[in-house]
């Protein structure tokens, strides 16, 4: 998070209200070589499934999935 751009409060609060991403432009993700693991792991789990019906050839297992969100919780990620 911490080599992210700094958005104003404005820009997060525009975001969420579009259920969207302060660092979604135009061309799409501003920050995706740096995108933090919530973003890395969207579209790729049956509860992260992408609005866009995207997906790879094959999802994430679910015990992994299990273990990925213990951890999100665990270590107190924050969304962008």
């Amino acid at each position: 998070m911490s080599r992210l751009p700094v958005k104003t409060e404005a820009e997060h609060d525009e975001a969420l209200a579009n259920l969207s991403c302060p660092h979604l432009g135009v061309n799409g993700c501003e920050v995706y070589d740096e995108r933090p693991l919530i973003c890395r792991l969207f579209g790729t789990t049956p509860s992260l499934a992408c609005p866009n019906g995207r997906r790879p050839d094959v999802m994430i297992d679910p015990q992994i999935e299990q273990g990925i969100h213990h951890y999100i919780a665990s270590t107190r990620q924050i969304l962008v």
